[in-house]
């Protein structure tokens, strides 16, 4: 099924992980920095490609012919965390009035 990336505000994502990775849990992908760089990919995959299913997008995130399986876990888990997160914002940014008048 495809979905709809809401617009997203990059500081306050960047600032939104970097308190995850502290004081929830530490992201994976070889700590804070690696991982954001690969959240900055999915963020602009699923910008560009809108219209991409969940596997296609993942496999824009997984790339190379010398992946292991298990950077290959740690970038599904990545993206995994991004979905929950657009998710969640695209839940939060609905304006209910207008949902009830649909």
């Amino acid at each position: 099924m495809p979905f709809a990336a809401p617009a997203v505000d990059l500081e306050a994502e960047y600032q939104f992980w970097q308190v995850y990775d502290r004081v929830v849990r530490p992201l994976p992908g070889g700590g804070f920095r690696l991982a954001w760089l690969v959240l900055q990919t999915v963020y602009r995959a699923r910008a560009r490609y809108p219209g991409d299913t969940h596997k296609l997008a993942l496999s824009r995130v997984l790339f190379g012919a010398n992946m292991t399986a298990d950077r290959a876990a740690e970038l599904e888990e990545l993206y995994a965390l991004v979905s929950r997160r657009l998710a969640a914002v695209a839940v939060r940014g609905q304006d209910p009035l207008r949902m009830m008048g649909s």
